[in-house]
């Protein structure tokens, strides 16, 4: 009984396992098939992008296609316009000549050559000639050419013997400018500069360098300036600042000397000259400038203040009070010529008058601590 009770539940387990109750493998199959399903919307989408990307790429090489600019096809448009109204324009000695026309006008004509009309054209088409702003002048009546003279033009006379119609002065000047004889040469004229106005030129060029901070560029240019004009003041001035800003005594000694050559009524090279000598210690090559420039500089206040200097330092103290007098006579409220002028009246034994100009320096402005204290010393001794 227990091998028949195993054999039946082994059918019944069979019959189970092939009932539809039962697990179905073909199930199994089915659900695997949902990732195969992914990958082909994967491809599609890829494909879609493939496509957008080569539609842009096309656009692209159609937008950056070369093609005419707007101003090259007016320019062909109008240069064809041209040259067809040049051909169908009608020859200009056809121009009918008006009946109310004087006969007096036109007496002139065979006179009238063909470069004249040329100039004419130049003058309205080059705005560098002298008549570019202005019309043309009528013409004077002029004796008629004899007969003898052959015609200068054929056309200057018709076929019944008459004077031709004036083309030059009756043809407006757009008519002129348009004729079929071809576009006229423009010459142009260069203007021929002077000396004086190319030297302006390089020192309006180094002045830009130096507030650039370029200073050896224009300094290049302040020489150029000199080269063209020796007389340059500015540009002359300009090179001695930067040489005595470099500390090259020499060189703005050999530029203001070179100066002063040129043009001796210069009293502001007199006196930098004169204070470079006394830098170097030639009192009398200073007091030599200071003379050569003396009728210049009879109303220059500095200059008479550094000769009575000059002249104190050599012991002329007689000429130095002279100085220093015309000094304050031309600028009062100078506080150092009022004490030089008391030294050298001290010196001169006039103390009454030393002692004066040592008051009127007190009075005249504000002085320095030190010269305020040594006025006042002197006021003391002097009384």
């Amino acid at each position: 009984m227990s091998l028949i009770n195993k054999v039946l539940r082994d059918l019944d387990h069979r019959s189970a396992l092939a009932s539809p109750e039962g697990p179905v493998p073909p199930r199994q199959v089915r659900a695997v098939e949902g990732p195969g399903s992914g990958h082909e919307w994967f491809w599609r989408i890829v494909a879609v992008l493939i496509l957008i990307a080569l539609g842009w790429v096309g656009w692209v090489a159609w937008q950056i296609q070369p093609r005419q600019v707007a101003t090259e096809l007016a320019f062909k448009a109008a240069k064809s316009t041209g040259k067809s109204t040049a051909k169908h324009a009608p020859p200009l000695a056809q121009t009918p000549k008006p009946a109310a026309e004087p006969q007096k006008r036109a007496a002139p004509v065979a006179a009238v050559k063909a470069p004249a009309t040329f100039k004419l054209a130049l003058s309205i088409e080059t705005p560098i000639g002298e008549g570019a702003a202005r019309p043309a002048p009528a013409p004077r009546a002029e004796p008629a050419a004899p007969v003898s003279k052959p015609p200068t033009k054929p056309a200057a006379r018709e076929a019944g013997g008459k004077p031709a119609a004036p083309l030059a002065l009756d043809v407006p000047p757009a008519r002129i400018l348009s004729a079929p004889a071809g576009k006229p040469r423009v010459e142009r004229r260069e203007r021929t500069r002077t000396p004086a106005a190319q030297a302006e030129t390089e020192f309006r060029r180094g002045v830009a360098l130096l507030n650039q901070g370029r200073g050896p560029e224009a300094e290049e240019h302040f020489a150029a300036a000199l080269e063209y004009d020796r007389s340059h003041r500015a540009a002359r001035q300009a090179l001695v600042v930067l040489a005595l800003g470099r500390g090259q005594l020499e060189s703005a000694r050999r530029l203001l000397q070179e100066g002063l050559a040129v043009d001796p009524a210069q009293p502001a090279f007199a006196v930098t000259l004169a204070r470079i000598y006394i830098e170097r210690g030639q009192l009398p090559a200073a007091l030599d400038v200071l003379k050569g420039s003396e009728a210049a500089a009879a109303t220059n206040s500095d200059f008479h203040v550094l000769r009575g200097a000059v002249l104190q330092r050599l012991g002329r103290h007689g000429d130095a009070a002279d100085a220093y007098r015309s000094a304050l006579q031309l600028q009062a409220a100078n506080p150092q010529a009022w004490i030089a002028l008391g030294i050298s009246l001290e010196a001169l034994k006039q103390r009454a008058e030393a002692a004066e100009a040592f008051q009127r320096a007190l009075a005249a402005g504000p002085v320095s601590a030190e010269l305020k204290v040594y006025a006042e010393q002197r006021i003391r001794a002097l009384r």
